[in-house]
């Protein structure tokens, strides 16, 4: 019929030898076109070890494309928990808790397998409890339960390997992957991701720009996972505003809404766009945007002094999530950008419901691009930098131009905060997560 035949062997480290032989036979198959038969061969690592054999030296010779997925990182492991939740339908706020993520990560080491069967334990204790929140307790009882005993949660302890080999180390294939887990939550395969055609749109912000403040690339954070719901009926602004400054920079919402709509202008309307998709898509529509996808806990979104754009899913039959821009936090939810101009308040617990866990943060583009912050340096740079510390409530002394001890420690402070690698350098990561956070000191810096 003129169609592409193909052989999907799974657990393919079992087999014989023989068969293995025969699989082989069966591949010189072919006309002058190319081969008849296509035949992929998924397992765990134990089929790398027997293609290694000399004897399967012939059929080794014959594989065009390997493909070894390894360990989930904490992030894409609380990523990986809510893309299970949502195509489960979890649609009754059934939520994980930070402290449950992190010893999820910590006893399952990030394969797939291993988490599968802690939280479906932990959502069975969670039931019995009668509460939809999974909190780090049950995690630690759901481990107990399928050990047979009691262990102390560690990341990467002997208890954690052990446990590891006990689950799928790792599966090998090239057309794998939609088999065990979303291809947007795996960092490893985003390269792939081709980058929509450009756009000529920039964005010209009123608000003053951001300090030259230059920095390297850092780690990701990991992700909140809260399960969506219908979409909710925003409030109305409320006239005051205590507890946090009242403005809003409305010129910078109004710029992210045109972008917004321009990047989704271009995204296929089946698509369930990644954060890779997103972050491309505008990026592509803007030269002068720099983006920084960003998973937050849903308790620091009043914090947030800066407009950016929160990814949400509308309703339960929603084809894909969608962008809101958010203009700035409010003491109890956030307020949101809306077509016409509108601000609209959201509630933490209605912003629970259709959250889909990602914030994109946004600065103008190589603003936080070069060098790192570090202990030692001196200039303006590390005065403002500890401006906007200080502002925040990490740095406690005058702001002095001098990367001291001081300055390194708030900056940890500031970052275990924000879920961004501890190091006590601020790098592009920690000078767009302050922008955001730490209420716009850097913005504002003359």
């Amino acid at each position: 019929a003129g169609r592409n035949a193909v052989v999907v062997i799974d657990e393919a480290q079992n087999l014989e030898p023989t068969v293995l032989e025969q699989l082989r036979m069966l591949s010189n198959l072919e006309t002058t076109r190319g081969k008849l038969l296509q035949i992929i061969l998924v397992g765990q690592p134990e089929l790398r070890a027997k293609l290694s054999l000399p004897g399967m030296r012939q059929l080794g010779q014959r594989i065009a494309v390997r493909f070894h997925i390894n360990e989930l990182s904490r992030s894409e492991t609380a990523r990986y928990v809510l893309h299970r939740l949502q195509v489960a339908g979890a649609d009754t706020g059934i939520t994980f808790t930070p402290q449950a993520l992190r010893l999820i990560y910590g006893y399952s080491a990030g394969l797939p397998r291993r988490i599968n069967l802690l939280c479906d334990r932990a959502l069975m204790n969670a039931f019995v409890h009668e509460t939809h929140c999974v909190n780090g307790s049950l995690v630690r009882q759901s481990a107990r339960d399928l050990e047979g005993g009691r262990q102390t949660v560690g990341a990467r302890t002997p208890g954690t390997r052990l446990l590891g080999r006990l689950a799928l180390a790792s599966l090998t294939g090239c057309a794998l992957l939609g088999l065990v887990t979303s291809a947007w939550m795996l960092s490893d395969v985003r390269d792939g991701l081709t980058s929509p055609a450009a756009r000529p749109v920039s964005v010209r912000p009123e608000a003053p720009p951001p300090p030259a403040l230059q920095a390297a690339d850092e780690n990701s954070p990991p992700v909140t996972t809260d399960a969506p719901e219908p979409e909710p009926q925003p409030e109305a602004v409320p006239a005051r505003n205590p507890g946090l400054p009242p403005a809003v920079n409305v010129a910078l919402s109004q710029s992210l809404w045109r972008l917004k709509t321009d990047a989704e202008a271009l995204l296929p309307t089946s698509q369930n766009p990644s954060a890779a998709d997103w972050e491309d898509l505008l990026r592509s529509v803007s030269s002068e945007l720099d983006v920084m996808p960003f998973q937050p806990r849903l308790a620091q979104l009043p914090h947030l002094s800066r407009p950016c754009f929160i990814e949400v899913l509308p309703h339960a039959s929603a084809p894909h999530a969608v962008l809101w821009v958010l203009a700035r936090g409010l003491p109890d939810g956030v307020l949101i950008y809306r077509e016409s101009g509108e601000l609209t308040s959201v509630s933490l617990s209605e912003l629970r419901r259709v959250w889909y866990g990602a914030l994109y943060l946004t600065a103008q583009a190589h603003s936080y691009a070069g060098l790192t912050l570090r202990q030692g340096m001196q200039g303006e740079q590390v005065r403002v930098l500890q401006r906007a510390l200080k502002q925040g409530g990490y740095f406690r002394a005058e702001p002095s131009g001098t990367f001291d001890v001081n300055t390194q420690q708030a900056i940890k402070r500031f970052q275990r905060d924000n879920w961004l690698p501890a190091d006590g350098t601020a790098g592009r990561q920690t000078l767009i997560t302050l922008l955001h956070f730490g209420g716009g000191a850097l913005e504002r810096q003359t």
